[in-house]
C-alpha cells in the first residue's frame, strides 16, 4: 500500500494496493511520485473527497451540469485541483470564480460566453493543452460559458488557497530538463507554467525539482525511471488528465524519467511561487 510520507501526493478518493511497493522518503523517484499520485485517486471518474468547510469556497460549481462540481483530484495546504467535463451543447450555468486560478484544457473545444444577457465572446476554440489565468468573478456578474461545439470539453482548474505567494522571498526557478526543451506558458507573481512533450524513447536527463509543483498530463503514456543511469525497475502508464504534486528533489539524487511507450507524453508543470 502506498502511503503519503513527506514527498508523496496525498491520496484523495480511495486506498489502492500496488503490489508490495514501499517507498522511503529519501529515495522515491519522479516515476514513483506519478504512481502514488495517480494510483491514489488523481484520475477522473472517482468520487470527490469531502473538503473542509473552509475549503468549500475554492470549489467551482456549474449549476447546469449533472456533475456540478466534477472531481477534486488533488488537495493540500496550497491548492485545490478540480476536474470538470462540459458536454457538447451544454452551458455551465451562472457561477462565480474565486480567483487565483489556472485552467488547463485536457480536451479542448468551442466556447461561447455571456455576462447576463450580453454575449461576451462567441465560438472561440481552445485546443487541447491550452491554459489561462482566471481572476475572481462575483456571482453578481452573471458570468456563464457554454460548450457550443460537438465534443465534450474536459478542463482542470488549479485554485490557489492563499491570496499571497507561498514563498515570497524564495528564488523561483522554472523546471529544467537537460535533454528536452520546455515551453514557458505563463509567469506571474503566483506561478510558473511550462509545457513539455516527451516523445517515445526520450529521457528527460538528470535534473532536480524545486518543489511546490503540480503536474498535469494533457496526454498520458508510459513512464520508466532511472537513478544514476540505472533503471529503477518500475514502469507505469498514466492516463490523460492524471495529476499530482511534486516536492523538492535535489540534483544529487540523479533522478530522471523516460517515455518508454509508443506515444508522445504531453505534460504541464506548474511551479508555485
Amino acid at each position: 500500500m502506498i502511503h503519503s510520507e513527506d514527498r508523496l501526493v496525498r491520496p484523495l478518493t480511495s486506498t489502492v494496493q500496488v503490489g508490495q511497493l514501499q517507498l522511503r522518503p529519501g529515495l522515491n523517484t519522479f516515476l514513483l511520485l506519478f504512481l502514488a499520485a495517480c494510483a491514489g485517486g488523481a484520475q477522473h471518474g472517482n468520487t470527490s473527497p469531502q473538503l473542509s468547510a473552509a475549503d468549500q469556497k475554492f470549489l467551482l460549481t456549474y449549476p447546469n451540469l449533472e456533475d456540478s462540481q466534477g472531481d477534486v483530484v488533488l488537495e493540500n495546504e496550497h491548492v485545490v485541483v478540480q476536474r470538470l467535463v462540459v458536454p457538447a451543447g451544454k452551458w455551465e450555468g451562472v457561477h462565480s470564480h474565486p480567483g487565483n486560478q489556472l485552467y488547463v484544457h485536457i480536451k479542448g473545444g468551442e466556447w461561447t460566453g455571456r455576462l447576463g444577457d450580453e454575449l461576451e465572446y462567441s465560438e472561440e476554440v481552445s485546443p487541447d493543452g491550452e491554459i489561462g489565468w482566471m481572476d475572481a468573478i462575483p456571482l453578481t456578474a452573471e458570468h456563464d460559458s457554454g460548450n457550443t461545439g460537438d465534443t465534450p470539453i474536459d478542463i482542470i482548474y488549479v485554485t490557489l488557497k492563499s491570496d499571497e505567494p507561498i514563498a515570497p522571498d524564495g528564488e523561483h526557478t522554472a523546471q529544467h530538463y537537460p535533454n528536452i526543451p520546455m515551453k514557458l506558458l505563463l509567469d506571474n507573481n503566483r506561478m510558473i507554467v511550462q509545457r513539455v512533450q516527451v516523445g517515445p524513447g526520450q529521457w528527460e536527463g538528470v535534473h532536480s525539482h524545486p518543489g511546490n509543483q503540480v503536474f498535469i498530463h494533457v496526454k498520458g503514456g508510459e513512464w520508466s525511471g532511472r537513478r544514476g543511469g540505472k533503471s529503477t525497475g518500475s514502469t507505469v502508464v498514466r492516463e490523460d488528465g492524471a495529476v499530482g504534486w511534486m516536492d523538492a528533489i535535489d540534483l544529487s539524487e540523479e533522478h530522471e524519467s523516460g517515455n518508454t511507450g509508443d506515444t508522445t507524453i504531453d505534460l504541464i508543470w506548474i511551479t508555485l511561487k
